[in-house]
């Protein structure tokens, strides 16, 4: 199986299953995407457990029992699925996660809060997966019973027995139920966070693989309670806006004015179709403040998601063009003419915002961002940094690391 498909599977089952799924060829990763964009990869400790075992398909279990599945290709490579949801939140587990993956402490509440959105799969339903999967590329049957389960300590297993056999004794609702929504809490903040942070590319990201998620009733009538959310969701996008430096005036009469929509709308599609358009455009008008050029159209939008899910592999111009449908001189003219900017320029300028990130929130070396960006040499990416912003990547550490402090 050639590496192009194995990365077109793997970008569909991302989306299929909202989760990071990972294309490994011997110890090298030529593929990551996950809708939710968790750097660094909680992967990481678990990595050379799975790319060192013999099975052909299996599932690990973390000790805050989320599950990574994996299955081998024909053609060699490995497939990694995951995390998935965790199942149990153990304050010392989860500090010695971050440890070890080297979240920087400023850091750590919002990457738990991207962990907490992993989607809900259970184990049985991951082995199912792994095995189907393997029918259909092999050629021949691969029984459920095949796939490899990791089985964590018998003291594991009875505490997180005995948690569910409490919350059953609790309360009659049910236990998946009770997981989509603490699930759908995390996935809101996460949205919020997008907002606040002016990063429309990544939400519409996140509105093509949704979770299963659910919302408290506030209404007997389902269009009633459709549009009751849709004005609780204008209310906390608006101040998730204001957070991010949009005016209040404004903030405050967009979501007037969505609210009018609202309840106008006869439809409840139509009620959940205004309310991604509200987030959008409170993303997008925040993002505006950050990053003034741009354009509004269609041609642009799908430019910039194209960078943005490409972010950490080398962008061509000619092989954009082609993702995309044209040709590559229409689409450096076109850019330019609705940006304000090269294609080139904006390339180098949404890397150097990622490496900002990089630089200001983790302890990674200038090198390691270099590769993880797909800039040619570590000299390379000093120089496009100080061409960005004006200032070397360690002076800009510095500083953002005395600010923060």
């Amino acid at each position: 199986m050639d590496t192009e498909s194995c990365i077109a599977m793997c970008r569909s089952m991302a989306k299929a299953y909202s989760t990071g799924v990972r294309l490994f060829e011997k110890d090298f990763c030529v593929y990551y995407y996950s809708v939710s964009h968790i750097l660094p990869d909680p992967l990481g400790p678990y990595l050379h457990q799975i790319l060192d075992s013999g099975e052909e398909a299996g599932i690990i279990t973390t000790p805050l029992y989320q599950f990574y599945g994996f299955l081998t290709l024909p053609g060699g490579q490995r497939m990694i699925l995951g995390p998935t949801h965790m199942l149990k939140e153990d304050t010392r587990e989860l500090k010695l996660m971050l440890a070890m993956l080297d979240v920087a402490p400023e850091a750590q509440e919002e990457y738990l809060r991207l962990l907490r959105s992993c989607p809900i799969i259970s184990a049985d339903r991951f082995a199912w997966l792994l095995a189907s999967m393997s029918t259909a590329l092999w050629g021949r049957p691969f029984p459920v019973e095949k796939v490899w389960l990791q089985i964590r300590p018998e003291s594991s297993q009875t505490a997180v027995q005995a948690g569910y056999a409490k919350r059953q004794l609790d309360s009659a609702d049910d236990t998946h139920l009770r997981q989509t929504v603490q699930q759908s809490y995390a996935w809101e903040q996460l949205i919020l966070s997008y907002v606040e942070n002016g990063q429309p590319e990544l939400l519409r990201e996140l509105f093509s693989a949704p979770p299963n998620i659910s919302a408290g009733r506030i209404a007997h009538d389902e269009l009633r309670q459709a549009k009751n959310m849709g004005i609780c969701t204008a209310a906390v996008v608006s101040r998730a806006a204001i957070g991010g430096g949009l005016d209040v005036q404004q903030a405050f009469s967009m979501s007037d004015l969505y609210i009018q929509k609202l309840e106008l709308l006869r439809d409840i599609s139509a009620v959940e179709r205004l309310d991604r358009e509200m987030l959008l455009d409170f993303a997008g008008q925040v993002a505006k403040l950050h990053r003034p050029v741009g354009g509004e159209s269609r041609f642009f939008r799908m430019c910039a998601q194209y960078v943005s899910e490409n972010l950490f592999s080398s962008i061509r111009a000619q092989q954009m063009a082609d993702a995309l449908g044209y040709t590559r001189a229409y689409l450096c003219t076109r850019f330019k003419q609705e940006a304000g900017i090269s294609l080139s320029r904006y390339i180098q300028q949404e890397k150097i915002a990622e490496a900002r990130r990089l630089l200001q929130f983790t302890d990674q070396g200038l090198g390691e961002i270099a590769a993880l960006l797909d800039f040619s040499s570590q000299s390379h990416f000093q120089t496009v940094f100080r061409k960005v912003t004006g200032e070397t990547p360690m002076v800009y550490r510095r500083r953002t690391r005395l600010t923060v402090n």
